[in-house]
């Protein structure tokens, strides 16, 4: 009898947003280790942390034959985490250094407190990135972003220029007039 009740409505957002349910951390490390398990390349996973006592979550694979190449630096979408790219890892890391990483508030990394305006927000996520580069001893990559990602990837590379070799963007176009000055492949 329960189950044919009706559920209660949620006014026109609930229905269009993604059924959330609440979990854990320990269910995201479990959930992800069984996400990997798909690689057949060998990868290490770890926190780097930042100056700013915030932890960011990093899959890196680096092949053999790839040693001394500039890396490709995935960012992920809103909502999304490393597990996003996992059937693109392998192929991807075969002739260079791989690194994917969950932004600030998303996946494993930590969660803290962003300025309430978009620009701010924004500055948070960039410096970021360029803290994540410098712990990581990266001298400059190729960016990867998928929407919100390519957003963020596309900041990074009109702010720190000479870190990035080039950005690709992946369905995240929707600023790309802006960036005249940075050489972005959609």
């Amino acid at each position: 009898m329960e189950e044919d009740l009706e559920p209660p409505s949620q006014g026109w957002l609930g229905g269009w947003l993604p059924a959330w349910r609440p979990t854990s951390m320990s269910h995201l490390k479990n959930v992800e280790a069984r996400i990997l398990q798909c690689l057949q390349n060998r990868f290490v996973t770890r926190y780097v942390s930042l100056p700013n006592h915030t932890k960011i979550w990093t899959i890196s694979l680096t092949p053999e034959r790839g040693k001394g190449r500039t890396p490709l630096v995935m960012v992920h979408g809103f909502g999304g985490g490393i597990g996003l790219w996992i059937l693109n890892l392998d192929a991807l890391s075969h002739r260079r250094p791989l690194y994917a990483f969950d932004l600030l508030g998303f996946g494993r990394s930590s969660r803290p407190s962003f300025p309430p305006d978009a620009q701010g927000a924004e500055e948070e996520f960039v410096s970021s990135i360029e803290a994540w580069r410098r712990e990581m001893g990266i001298p400059n990559m190729i960016l990867l972003g998928h929407s919100l990602g390519g957003f963020l990837a596309a900041s990074y590379s009109l702010q720190y220029p000479d870190r990035v070799t080039p950005t690709y963007l992946v369905t995240g176009t929707a600023y790309i007039h802006v960036l005249s000055t940075v050489p972005i492949y959609a």
